[in-house]
């Protein structure tokens, strides 16, 4: 799968392969599935709702099977909650940005444990929460990338 911004171009109506009008949401997503020859659709913002187990953040790893590491995404809510398996980290979700996709954490906060054995994992979730400036959501999987578009944390439910 490949996954794409929307432009902001409105909710003006495109046509599908059988000319059908379909109104696109400027707050979606784009997914588009080209191995199964499925044109570019919607997703909803709301899909990204739910709890992420973390697969990596910055060049950290998540061993397989370890459900200590996760992002929990309220949208309804705007709220972020987070952990390492260790401290819990919290903020607002921001969608202020240009593209359907922009995504950005603020008013971040963290309890204060000392956990020696999460401490590189824990540096690498703040750092890649404090740095997100978009998502893309393909195959089940999440990603944060930052201003430069380069992936900074990936999960998947």
């Amino acid at each position: 799968m490949l996954i794409g911004a929307m432009a902001s171009c409105g909710n003006a109506p495109q046509n599908n392969e059988n000319n059908e009008a379909i109104d696109l949401d400027s707050s979606a997503v784009t997914v588009s599935d080209e191995t199964a020859g499925v044109d570019a659709r919607p997703v909803p913002f709301e899909a990204l709702d739910g709890k992420w187990m973390i697969k990596s953040a910055k060049s950290v790893a998540v061993a397989e099977g370890d459900t200590s590491a996760y992002v929990i995404l309220n949208v309804a809510e705007k709220t972020i909650n987070a952990t390492a398996g260790c401290n819990s980290i919290f903020g607002a979700i921001n969608r202020n940005g240009r593209t359907a996709n922009s995504l950005a954490f603020e008013n971040m906060g963290a309890t204060k444990m000392m956990c020696p054995d999460k401490d590189s994992l824990e540096m690498a979730l703040i750092d890649a929460l404090n740095n997100t400036r978009s998502f893309t959501l393909s195959n089940g999987e999440l990603t944060f990338s930052n201003e430069k578009d380069e992936v900074v944390l990936k999960a998947a439910k």
